[in-house]
């Protein structure tokens, strides 16, 4: 395997990377190597070198048995994959994985490890290219709805009528599949358009340690939540709930979903059939912000609206933090004794709801497609590799190697019982309950909205009630603009 990064947009060759460009045929019969050079980033975009990979002699004996007519090694039938992804904490995870793939099947694989927004502008620069060099896309579940509607993702029935996803696999709310004549994302009338690769939903974070001191109860509705908060609260030592409230590309929006869809609320009235009626500013929607509202003011830190994900951590893992709501990647910095001074003290649980509704911890995952602009024996063998990656044993290898895997076979795994993967049993019950942001294109018009509209009414400058009417209001006129035949519910009365 060969990992180039590019903090500075430089590009890399080696031997084994496939030019593209070339369009020779011409087959090799490849030995299995015995090293291989790679280059990793750190998620702040710095340089490391990963240690070599080293095949043992036995390994590339059994590939040389692999040389007859009969029965040849993977390398001879599939072309080599290019894949582009973002720097990011479970990297390490997913590249010890290919690694492994690389192990067994003898295939060549070059992953292309950018920041968050410069792999997204390769996508998009790669999708509305003549011919993509890139063989699998790992898409955001922020922005995957600008790769479904524009057509760029090849239906994985197309590449293998008869693939089927692994039934143990979660499909995060239908978002691997997409119906491009209705325009809408399920798997009931969608076809399958990418697999899962990390999950990254939201967990509450909590201090267990704490709760078994004070006798508290796991929390199940958000008023128990905000009563365990209260009790735990003693600012500026002890913060009851922390939540990240600051605006950004994407940021207090994730953080609220949860509140808003565990409330009975929607950004649309039903969007899963393709009705974008506007329903921001409902009933719903006021109360969950009243209750985002309330945490922030009754149990929060003094300066709640400038909260991000960072300070969350660096709350826990200071002991200054009794609850947090994070990505379930955020895991691994809890027990670090060189990052967290409360090691073995942070339990997860999934996320309250209100009275009558289900617990909805928000998708930020990331999604392996196959673009359409490739030649087709390189959508044969990027599809080899999902197909290979979604296998319950590789699944659980993908937890073992510190990885966040997206099926139920490794979070029921004996792995997922240790101590140490105590956050797998919650995944295990929060995965089924994930809900999307949204499925349209516009999304990234609609965050930015929401972004300003919901870090104002924690900082005090508007109401909850002025903020969700007007939020609604300025979406109605993105759908409109975008030709959507959409209206919005009445305002709210202060």
């Amino acid at each position: 395997m060969f990992i180039k990064t590019l903090p500075h947009h430089t590009s890399f060759g080696v031997s084994t990377y496939s030019n593209r460009l070339d369009k020779s045929k011409e087959k090799k019969i490849v030995v299995v190597p015995t090293t291989y050079d790679h280059a990793g980033a750190s998620r702040e975009g710095t340089m490391k070198l990963l240690a070599p990979i080293y095949r043992s002699a036995a390994l590339s004996a059994m590939a040389a048995l692999c040389f007859t007519t009969a029965s040849v090694s993977y390398a001879d039938e599939l072309a080599p994959i290019n894949i582009v992804i973002n720097q990011s904490p479970w990297l390490d995870g997913f590249a010890g994985l290919v690694r492994r793939y690389e192990t067994e099947t003898g295939n060549k694989v070059t992953l292309d490890v950018n920041p968050y927004a410069g792999s997204l502008e390769k996508q998009r620069n790669a999708v509305r290219s003549d011919q993509s060099e890139y063989d699998i896309l790992i898409v955001n579940g922020i922005f995957y709805p600008e790769m479904y509607h524009g057509g760029f993702l090849e239906p994985l029935k197309n590449i293998d009528p008869d693939f089927k996803l692994d039934p143990q696999i979660y499909t995060y709310d239908d978002t691997v599949c997409f119906d491009a004549v209705n325009k809408t994302v399920n798997c009931e009338t969608g076809d399958l358009l990418t697999i899962p690769v990390n999950p990254n939903i939201t967990l509450m974070f909590y201090r267990k340690d704490l709760y078994e001191q004070n006798g508290l109860k796991i929390p199940e509705t958000w008023d128990e939540l905000i009563a365990n908060a209260k009790a735990l609260h003693n600012p500026p030592e002890m913060i009851g709930m922390m939540q990240r409230s600051a605006r950004a590309t994407i940021s207090i929006t994730w953080d609220y979903w949860p509140y808003l869809i565990s409330h009975g609320g929607s950004l649309f009235r039903d969007e899963g059939n393709g009705d974008f009626f506007i329903t921001i500013n409902s009933p719903e929607a006021r109360e969950a912000l009243e209750t985002y509202v309330a945490i922030s003011k009754e149990v929060g830190p003094e300066n709640p609206a400038s909260m991000e994900q960072g300070d969350l951590i660096q709350y826990l893992v200071t002991g200054r933090a009794a609850h947090a709501v994070l990505p379930a990647a955020a895991q691994s910095q809890m027990d670090d004794p060189n990052k967290s001074i409360v090691p073995g003290k942070i339990g997860y649980m999934t996320i309250p709801h209100a009275p009558g509704y289900a617990s909805a911890p928000a998708l930020g995952h990331w999604l392996g497609g196959i673009p359409k602009n490739i030649p087709e024996d390189h959508k044969v063998a990027a599809l080899a590799f999902l197909d290979w990656f979604q296998k319950p044993e590789t699944q659980i290898a993908y937890a073992e190697l510190g990885g966040s895997p997206v099926s139920a076979a490794a979070y029921e795994s004996d792995f997922a019982d240790k101590p140490e993967n105590r956050y797998m049993l919650t995944m295990r019950s929060a995965s089924p309950m994930a809900r999307r942001l949204w499925t349209i294109p516009e999304g990234s018009e609609i965050v930015a909205v929401l972004e300003v509209g919901l870090n104002r009414v924690v900082a005090g400058e508007i109401s909850v009630v002025d903020a969700l009417n007007g939020m609604a209001a300025e979406i109605e006129k993105i759908m409109v603009d975008a030709g959507y035949d959409v209206g919005r519910l009445p305002d709210l009365a202060n």
